[in-house]
């Protein structure tokens, strides 16, 4: 799966098919406070410190936080060095992200996107 977040537009591609909605609501990238879960783990009784580990040598703090809905809690591995995250694994899934701020300029996926039900009305008039 693949997701790119353009504006408020958000394009998803998996096996082939393409869907694009709107995000219209959820955080800005100005109130991610990265270092939250790092700095403080003692305010957030949910989130388990369980060491360091790398990937890809990359050096990561790996955190468990436990999940209402299932035995076994949701691993985050944050980058040491910026506090963004590295990977997330769950029960049946595992997201791994890179190239923070070094990327070339996002475009919208190729092809034919169809609209997300109830994704709203597209902010660049659908396209």
């Amino acid at each position: 799966m693949e997701m790119y977040h353009i504006g408020n537009s958000t394009y998803t591609v998996v096996g082939g098919q393409c869907v694009r909605g709107t995000m219209q609501q959820g955080m800005g990238r100005d109130e991610v406070d990265p270092g939250r879960f790092s700095d403080q783990p003692e305010e957030n009784p949910e989130v388990t410190p369980v060491g360091r580990d790398t990937i890809d040598g990359e050096e990561v703090l790996v955190y468990e936080i436990s999940q209402a809905e299932s035995q076994k809690p949701l691993t985050y591995y944050i980058l040491a060095d910026s506090g963004y995250p590295r990977r997330i694994e769950g029960e049946s899934m595992r997201w791994d992200f890179h190239s923070w701020g070094v990327v070339d300029p996002i475009q919208k996926p190729e092809g034919d996107c169809q609209s997300m039900p109830g994704g709203g009305t597209m902010a660049d008039g659908g396209s």
